[in-house]
């Protein structure tokens, strides 16, 4: 007589799925509140009834639960703040278009000789005092055409008033021109010089590095917003 002995086949591809796991998050992503919640709700379930989850343990789990949902709500009110502000930086620098600005973060700075004789203030600022103060200007083709003895100036925030003639007493023909400045003290040392620059603005742009306004000036010159000290009506 023969016997039957049952067999149990093996399915290729079958996976077996644990009902009782507790789920799992990739630990190269970052853990939301959704899922801080539902490895909390899943570890209240599979707990060992003798031995529950101590009382103080559990309310400091929800503590963490509740700081966590505030920092994420922070972040996107903060994410929604940088929006608004840079929102608001594009509907200023619209009004920009077609002004002079002053702006720092250059070498040499820029002014135009519109040939009514009035003087041209020459902006720069020194990190010390100046013994002597030079002024070199360069036409717009990069070429030096004049340079100016300026004098001595204290530290800070200075004008030079040009009168738009070299040191002959030649007058330039008007357009515009840019100017260095050069200043050493009592011992001959270089003192740190600041010329701010300017120019008209004739277009605004989004820096797609990071969302800020850039303002782009006749020359081609981009300059961000908070880089602006001053707007005035183009001459």
């Amino acid at each position: 007589m023969t016997m039957f002995n049952p067999t149990v086949g093996i399915v290729e591809g079958a996976s077996y799925s644990d009902p009782f796991a507790v789920p799992t998050v990739d630990k190269n992503e970052d853990v939301n509140k959704e899922d801080f919640l539902l490895l909390l709700v899943e570890q209240l379930k599979n707990q060992n009834p003798l031995e529950p989850m101590d009382g103080t343990d559990f309310t400091a789990q929800l503590a963490q639960f509740s700081s966590l949902e505030q920092q994420t709500a922070m972040n996107d009110n903060l994410t929604l703040l940088q929006d608004y502000s840079a929102t608001l930086n594009r509907l200023s620098a619209l009004d920009m278009i077609g002004k002079e600005v002053e702006f720092d973060g250059v070498g040499s700075g820029s002014v135009t000789i519109n040939g009514d004789g009035q003087p041209i203030p020459l902006n720069f600022e020194l990190a010390d005092n100046a013994q002597e103060v030079v002024v070199d200007i360069y036409n717009d083709a990069g070429g030096r055409v004049a340079t100016l003895e300026a004098g001595y100036y204290d530290l800070g925030p200075q004008s030079f008033n040009w009168n738009g003639k070299d040191a002959d007493g030649n007058v330039f023909s008007e357009g515009r021109y840019s100017f260095e400045v050069n200043a050493r003290d009592e011992l001959g040392q270089l003192v740190t010089s600041t010329v701010n620059g300017s120019g008209e603005v004739q277009g605004i742009e989004t820096d797609p590095r990071n969302g800020n306004t850039v303002l782009v000036l006749v020359d081609g010159t981009r300059v961000g917003i908070d880089q602006v000290l001053g707007v005035k009506a183009a001459i």
